[in-house]
């Protein structure tokens, strides 16, 4: 099986770069799969809670060139496809048409053009191996002066470690693109350049006890590229994320996990005055997480965990002039509740049904807060036709309450809440060995408080992969 989206879709505002350290589920790997997904999590994000998961779940995605967050984030080095021998070569098309482009109250359609082509090495060192990864490919933009035609970049390499009992993944990566994800076009589209680096590692300690980690580090650098714009620094971002926690089971018990999660995000183009001076501003996350995880034979498999969440700003209190008068007001975080869950049903050998849902804190790269609340769920249902062909439909939702909203020139509007739902059509699969496609119509609505950042949209995209090297 293939996953199409992992010949060269490079999300830029999903977990698999600077935001989805804490989030379980799959590694990012070639292995891949057509798969039919929700691609839940719009806005450049970090999540507060570790999901270190026993199970390897397939990586959920959505409709292709999106470039929105994934539901179920991976658990390795984010931005890497991982290792695999030798020499593959790949080449996507994807086009897409929408009746709001912008994202806009005020619709404005146009076409979107993305080829690409993506290169990859890797060698064998033992159980283990070195690889490196690149791409290359541009966005064209016909029918709305609003976004313009840029260049798309990957560089990245790493190493993969099988030592007796232990895995890891010592990576980086840097990439520069234009970014479809909702919240980024509002603004009349952001380039960004990402860097990350980062070690992750599982070991096993007798037949049932495993211990796992992670160190990673990302610096999202935003240009606004589009309608003549210059760079702005206000949504540039920088995090240190550690993770770690042990789990115990057996597949008889299922298993358990204990884990917890540390993330300092600093944003300096975001200035915050308090009685001593103006600080840049940052954001302090915290979590620990209770998980089970089980499968019950090739049916079923659940996963989910009970997360307490503490988020705050760095800076406790802010300086503002209130009639007149300068008054010191407290910066409230957010402590909490949150939780993650996860079905994988396959009620027949062709059809099959994923759900996810859970409410967790998110760290903002591409919306004026600090931070939001999120709670979200995503259900697909995915039929296969023949051996070639498979058909699915599904439907995404997600309430974001907006903490420590500020105003930019990009920006004017404080943000208080919103209401986000994709729902989307797909099909796709095999045209012969090494040719895939896949087409989807999607209708995204966001309900906004405040209202003038509400909108609704419908397209239909159309991608064509071709890939040569080792078989999958």
């Amino acid at each position: 099986m293939w996953q199409l989206t992992s010949w060269g879709e490079w999300r830029l505002n999903g977990p698999d770069n600077a935001n989805g350290w804490a989030g379980g589920g799959a590694a990012w790997r070639a292995a891949g799969g057509f798969v039919l997904a929700a691609a839940l999590l719009a806005v450049s994000a970090a999540p507060a809670a570790a999901q270190i998961n026993p199970y390897k779940q397939t990586q959920l995605t959505g409709p292709d060139d999106l470039d929105e967050d994934a539901a179920r984030g991976p658990s390795a080095v984010p931005g890497l496809l991982g290792y695999s021998r030798g020499l593959e070569l790949a080449a996507t098309v994807s086009s897409r048409y929408e009746d709001n482009l912008g994202r806009q109250r005020i619709k404005d359609d146009g076409v979107r053009v993305r080829p690409q082509a993506l290169a990859t090495y890797g060698l064998g060192l033992g159980r283990g191996g070195l690889f490196v990864q690149s791409s290359y490919g541009r966005d064209f933009i016909y029918g709305t002066s609003r976004l313009l035609t840029t260049d798309r970049l990957m560089l990245g390499g790493g190493v993969d470690v099988k030592l007796a009992r232990c895995t890891g993944e010592l990576g980086g990566s840097w990439r520069r693109g234009l970014s479809f994800a909702s919240d980024a076009a509002l603004f009349g589209g952001f380039s960004q350049e990402i860097a990350n680096a980062g070690v992750a590692g599982e070991c096993r300690i007798g037949g049932a006890l495993s211990v796992n980690g992670s160190v990673l580090r990302s610096d999202i650098k935003t240009v606004r590229d589009s309608l003549g714009g210059q760079p702005s620094r206000a949504f540039d971002m920088r995090r240190w994320s550690y993770s770690g926690g042990v789990g115990f089971g057996t597949a008889a018990l299922g298993q358990f996990s204990l884990s917890g999660s540390i993330n300092d995000s600093i944003m300096p183009g975001r200035l915050v005055p308090t009685p001593t001076g103006f600080v840049e501003e940052g954001l302090k996350q915290r979590s620990a997480r209770f998980g089970y995880a089980r499968q019950f034979g090739s049916k079923l498999q659940l996963s989910g965990g009970i997360s307490y969440l503490d988020t705050r700003p760095s800076s406790s209190s802010t300086l503002i002039i209130i009639g007149g008068v300068p008054q010191i007001v407290e910066r409230t975080g957010y402590r909490g509740i949150g939780y993650d869950a996860a079905l994988d049903l396959i009620l027949s050998p062709r059809l099959s049904i994923n759900a996810t849902a859970g409410r967790n804190t998110f760290a903002n790269g591409l919306v004026g807060a600090a931070f939001t609340v999120a709670d979200y769920r995503a259900l697909v249902v995915q039929y296969q036709l023949g051996s070639r062909y498979t058909v699915g439909l599904g439907v995404n939702q997600r309430h974001n309450q907006f903490r420590g909203a500020f105003l930019s020139p990009l920006e004017p509007l404080r943000r208080i809440s919103d209401d986000f739902t994709r729902i989307y059509g797909q099909f796709g699969g095999r045209l012969g060995r090494r040719l895939r496609f896949s087409v989807d119509v999607t209708h995204t609505i966001r309900a906004s408080n405040p209202s003038a950042l509400s909108y609704n949209s419908t397209g239909v995209g159309l991608t064509l992969g071709y890939r040569l090297g080792r078989e999958q």
